[in-house]
This record gives structure tokens, C-alpha cells and sequence, in this order.
């Protein structure tokens, strides 16, 4: 028993100077590291001026995107696309977008989640991404826009556009096409039009920098879209486009206020993170049709003041967003000299609002059309009214959301 006991102390103490030869070997000589993976990062081919920059403050490594392009983390091969270098998807951190050009950042590679769009308007645009999106972009697209004046208008048809001189129109639909001296708006008048075919064909123009979303959505003699998930769903759609954004256009009473449409469509737009650049609204100072005063010059003034509040109280209501007034006038059944009287002293108001960029007089086709029709288009008193009003440029600083 006893040679076994001093067997089992000299075995112990084997094993436990092998552990520590073991150990003390280990440390003095680890396992080899591997060298990192050195990357260099791609070369761009063209020079335009718009870079992108996986570093903060504009430096190193940089890379120059080409003008209408969709670059994204996608692996689609169409025309109108391209893939992100590989080094940039989700590493993108600042950038510098010449004057005259305007961007999106997307979060998703079809332009959907979080996402901004910047307008260099009078300089180049040279910033950081906000933290939201600091490393987080999948989709790109930057192209070139036109700087319209405010004032502009709502035609179907080409020649009265035409007879009117305005920088900017929309038809209520897709089929128009931009000139030298007139700029095109696309509308997808209902959620049958916001798919991805319209997307698409949206992406292979280059006359186009805006989109113009659902006409009264509200109203069951219009679009009619009572379902809020179903216009946000067209709406996101139309996201991929990487256009400037405008929401929805309702019925005056119907913008702003608990449970009204365009209010339920925001808070459901921004709670899928669906960008909207701009507020699309209508008015039409109803409920005052018939609160006339004793002269023309008064009823026009009474109907600016209440147009004023309104401004007011949709500017406080979507303080983040540009505003549009894509159809206004100061009610259909006013007589012309209200009409003139009104029109002017509304258009002087709205170009010294900045937040408002665009606005279209609504001419009645039966009471005060816009021209005088098939086969001339002349301007009637009232289109030559219109056409004679004066409007600054719809943008005179960058634009540089947060």
C-alpha cells in the first residue's frame, strides 16, 4: 500500500509538470494571425462632381456617382441602374452635391426606410449624412432639377398650357412630357397608377424631378382611397423613383386636424418611415361660398384673410415640409372680378412665403376657363390675368433637411 501511495504522489506530480510545460510552451509560441485583408477601394470612372465619401467631412476614399443613375445594393440589371461599389453599401458618411443637382439616400436598396433628399440651389452642397442614416445607405440616385417659378398650372390640355406661359403644369395623370420653358409634374391620380410599372418608366425619364401623388383621395368623386394603408402602400412604391416627393392633395377640410385624411396618411407614412418632401393641398374657400360682401374688392379681401389662416394653419401643422397649392382659387362660383381681384393679391401673398413653393390657380372651364378653347386657346381677361402675375424662383436657398 504504501509503494502504491508514493506511485500515485510521483504520478501527480508528472502531470502536473507536463500541464505547465504544456502552458509555458503555448505562450511562448501562439498560433500565427492571418495579415488583414488589405481592400482598395474602387476608382471612379466618371467625374461629376457628386461624391460620396466613406469618411465624414468629405475625405478619403471618395467616389463619383453618374447623373439619373439608381445605384443600389440590388443586383438588378436594367437600364437606369447600377450597383453600388461594394466598399460604399452601408458606408457611406458624407458627401458633396453640385449646384443645380438634387440627391436621395435611401436606407433600403429600393428606396424605401429611412431617406432624405437635398436640392443645391445656390451652391454645392457639402455634408455629413444625419446620424440616422451614417452608414446605413443601400440607394442612391442624383440627378439634375429645374429651379420653376412658383406660379404655374392645372391643364389637360397642351395648348391652353401653352397660351399660359407657365414654367411648371400637371394634367392629373402620366402622358405629358417637359419642354425647354415648361416643366412636367407627373401625377398618380389613384393607387391603380402607383405601381411598380410607373416606377419604373418614372426612372427611365430624365424630364422629370418631382411626383405628384393621389388627386382628393378623400373624396368618393375622386381618387377615393379611404384606406390609409392602401395609399401609403402606392405611395412607398413610388419611393424607388428617386424623386422629390409630394403627398396626397385632399379636399381643404381634410388636411389638417384629429382623424382627417391627410393627418392619418402622414402619421401612417411616418411611421413606415415613407419620406414626404413636400404637402400637396386644394382650396376653395368652401363654407363661405356665399358670404359676399358689398363690393367685389371687399368679398376678394374677406376670402385672402381666411386663405391666410388656412397657410397658416397648415404651415403649423407640417412645419417640415414644403407646400404646394395645386388647386386653389376663391371658390368656382364667384364672379371673374372676384376672381382677378383675388388672384393677384394671392399670388403677391404666397411668393413671400418661402415654405411655399409652388401654386396653381384652378380656372373654371364653364365660369372662368383659362382660354377660350378649340381652335385658338386665347387667354380670356382672366388667363390674361394669370399670366401677367409676376413669381419669384420656387427655390432661393438649399435645401437641407434634417
Amino acid at each position: 500500500m504504501k509503494n502504491l501511495k508514493t506511485y500515485l504522489i510521483l504520478f501527480t506530480a508528472l502531470v502536473i509538470l507536463s500541464t505547465a510545460c504544456t502552458k509555458k510552451k503555448s505562450e511562448a509560441t501562439p498560433e500565427p494571425v492571418p495579415p488583414p485583408v488589405v481592400v482598395t477601394p474602387p476608382t471612379s470612372t466618371v467625374v461629376t462632381g457628386f461624391t460620396i465619401s466613406q469618411s465624414l467631412n468629405q475625405t478619403v476614399p471618395k467616389y463619383d456617382l453618374e447623373s439619373t443613375i439608381i445605384y443600389s445594393s440590388s443586383s438588378q440589371e436594367a437600364t437606369g441602374f447600377k450597383q453600388l461599389p461594394a466598399t460604399y453599401n452601408d458606408n457611406i458618411k458624407s458627401f458633396n452635391l453640385p449646384k443645380g443637382y438634387m440627391a436621395v439616400f435611401s436606407e433600403n436598396q429600393n428606396g424605401t426606410g429611412e431617406s432624405i433628399c437635398y436640392v443645391a440651389v445656390t451652391s454645392d452642397v457639402s455634408e455629413n449624412l444625419p446620424s440616422r442614416l451614417v452608414g446605413k445607405v443601400s440607394y442612391v440616385r442624383f440627378l439634375p432639377y429645374r429651379n420653376v417659378n412658383k406660379k404655374g398650372v392645372c391643364q389637360t390640355n397642351i395648348n391652353d398650357v401653352n397660351a399660359s406661359k407657365a414654367s411648371w403644369f400637371y394634367n392629373w395623370g402620366l402622358g405629358a412630357t417637359s419642354t425647354a420653358t415648361q416643366h412636367y409634374v407627373p401625377m398618380t391620380w389613384g393607387k391603380g397608377s402607383a405601381n411598380a410599372a410607373t416606377a419604373l418608366n418614372f426612372i427611365a425619364r430624365t424630364d422629370i424631378d418631382h411626383y405628384l401623388s393621389f388627386n382628393e383621395p378623400d373624396g368618393s368623386n375622386q381618387s377615393n382611397i379611404p384606406n390609409i394603408d392602401e395609399a401609403v402602400t402606392g405611395y412607398r412604391t413610388m419611393l424607388q423613383t428617386g424623386l422629390r416627393m409630394v403627398s396626397p392633395a385632399v379636399e381643404q377640410d381634410n388636411s389638417t386636424g384629429a382623424n382627417r385624411w391627410l393627418t392619418n396618411f402622414v402619421t401612417a407614412a411616418n411611421a413606415q418611415k415613407a419620406r414626404i418632401d413636400v404637402i400637396a393641398l386644394h382650396w376653395y374657400d368652401w363654407g363661405n361660398q356665399n358670404s359676399n360682401l358689398a363690393t367685389d374688392e371687399l368679398t376678394a379681401n374677406a376670402a385672402l384673410n381666411r386663405f391666410k389662416n388656412y397657410i397658416a394653419k397648415v404651415h403649423a401643422a407640417y412645419p417640415n415640409q414644403a407646400l404646394w397649392f395645386t388647386e386653389y382659387n376663391c371658390n368656382p362660383g364667384r364672379s371673374i372680378p372676384v376672381q382677378k381681384i383675388f388672384m393677384k393679391a394671392s399670388a403677391e401673398y404666397l411668393n413671400t412665403l418661402p415654405y411655399v413653393e409652388r401654386y396653381a390657380y384652378f380656372f373654371n372651364g364653364t365660369n372662368f376657363p383659362l382660354t377660350s378653347g378649340a381652335p385658338n386657346h386665347t387667354l380670356t381677361d382672366v388667363g390674361q390675368t394669370w399670366l401677367n402675375i409676376d413669381s419669384p424662383p420656387a427655390f432661393t436657398n438649399n435645401i437641407i433637411p434634417n
